[in-house]
């Protein structure tokens, strides 16, 4: 048991660990919370966009449609963005496949590379 502090200095009360555990997971809820909602977690698997846009390996929170809409003019530059915005619980298995021929993760990928050479071009 650990002392904890109240707001008087002088009076203190112990704190069991299954006190602490819902505390843990308060602050959990509220990390994943954006405005109230809940937050779901994504990561952009793909290259580093030009100008900064959307930088390799960001961590984005927020329900898919609300990402989507706010990388729109991304999107519809570079199409394959969206399909390299996935959920942190594939981050591992997607991760790797950027960089493996001949599967659909590393097509994406590749896509949009060209993309921004044929944009840079322009």
């Amino acid at each position: 048991m650990v002392a904890k502090r109240k707001e008087n200095p002088t009076e203190t009360t112990t704190s069991t660990s299954s006190e602490k555990t819902e505390e843990v997971k308060k602050t959990e809820v509220k990390a994943n919370t954006v405005k109230g909602k809940e937050c779901q977690h994504f990561v952009y698997i793909g290259p580093s966009l030009p100008g900064g846009r959307l930088k390799s390996n960001t961590v984005l929170c927020g329900g898919i449609e609300s990402i989507k809409e706010y990388y729109k003019e991304v999107i519809e530059k570079y199409p394959q963005v969206e399909r390299l915005i996935v959920p942190v619980e594939k981050l591992g298995e997607l991760k790797e496949k950027t960089q493996t021929h001949g599967n659909i993760i590393n097509k994406y990928y590749g896509d949009v590379v060209s993309a921004m050479g044929e944009n840079k071009e322009e």
